[in-house]
């Protein structure tokens, strides 16, 4: 049989993660409502700390082979749900790992690049689009680890100035003769 894996190894502990999410979030919600500015300041600008959990598909099908269908990861990010309709500063921090029957990639990626915000921070669903410029720090199985620069782009909106739901796609260049190239869709909850 074969076992996808990602952070959380199994499916009851996978069900255990969910459910706390969902309690973080019943919790959180009404403290965030009550801070709509965020408490971090990066920057001159108030950015709120988000929760949530995203799934994630290699682009390719021999990488899928290789690494399995999918992976589901925590997310952990900032997020200024302060922003004015039209561009801003998007950043990108992440970790992930793919694996599957012994074989494992594994990396980290750090970026900016603008957001486009297609409605004001006022409205109910606030549209936007990004696209990033990151740098990957990768290893297939227990290999060296390579930089390599990449590039994503994310379309999704900010719900009620406290949930973040996107789709992105992640373009990689190639290690080690593998396309990590990947499809991903996300889902977040303002925490504080």
């Amino acid at each position: 049989m074969i076992h996808h894996h990602f952070f959380i190894h199994r499916r009851a502990p996978l069900a255990c993660a969910l459910a706390v999410l969902v309690l973080v979030s019943l919790l959180a919600a009404p403290a965030a409502q009550a801070e709509d500015e965020g408490r971090l300041g990066v920057l001159g600008h108030h950015y709120s700390v988000i929760a949530g959990a995203s799934y994630t598909m290699p682009a390719k099908a021999e990488t899928r082979s290789i690494f399995g269908d999918h992976t589901f990861a925590p997310v952990l990010s900032i997020w200024n749900f302060q922003s004015r309709q039209g561009f801003a500063l998007s950043w990108d921090v992440g970790l992930w790992r793919m694996r599957q029957a012994g074989r494992r990639a594994e990396g980290f990626q750090g970026g900016v690049g603008p957001r486009f915000l297609f409605a004001d921070n006022r409205s109910a669903v606030a549209p936007f689009v990004t696209v990033r410029a990151d740098a990957y720090v990768m290893r297939l199985d227990h290999d060296s680890w390579q930089t390599k620069p990449g590039v994503n782009v994310e379309v999704g909106a900010t719900v009620l100035r406290h949930f973040v739901v996107s789709a992105r796609y992640d373009a990689i260049p190639k290690v080690g003769g593998v396309d990590l190239s990947a499809f991903s869709a996300s889902t977040a909850v303002k925490i504080f």
